[in-house]
């Protein structure tokens, strides 16, 4: 039976191999995130000022969790998105005032 880690980096080198045929180049400074030519074409201009901070936030987190993705642009605009929601103010579209002559 394969070590863990030795199964989790065939899983991953599977994974790889597998995605349309465009080969994966990897990034971060842990060379963990795997990444197409298109995809990062992709995340850059979806993400012009923020990609190569993604990238990195990834790569970082991946090596001290030891945790995988099978679609690591996916996860980004993930991130992307949950970061997003996170510094939206939330909605309050309540209405306070009183008219005059209104009892309370």
């Amino acid at each position: 039976m394969p070590s863990l880690e030795y199964r989790d980096k065939e899983i991953r080198d599977k994974n790889i191999e597998n995605r349309e045929g465009d080969r994966t180049h990897a990034y971060g400074r842990y060379r963990n995130v795997f990444l197409s030519s298109a995809e990062l074409a992709e995340l850059q201009t979806e993400l012009p000022s923020l990609w190569e901070q993604y990238i990195e936030r990834l790569s970082e987190y991946m090596e001290s969790s030891g945790k995988g993705y099978k679609n690591y642009a996916a996860t980004i605009r993930r991130w992307v998105n949950a970061d997003k929601k996170k510094e939206e103010p939330p909605a309050r579209n309540r209405d306070y005032s009183v008219e005059e002559g209104e009892t309370i």
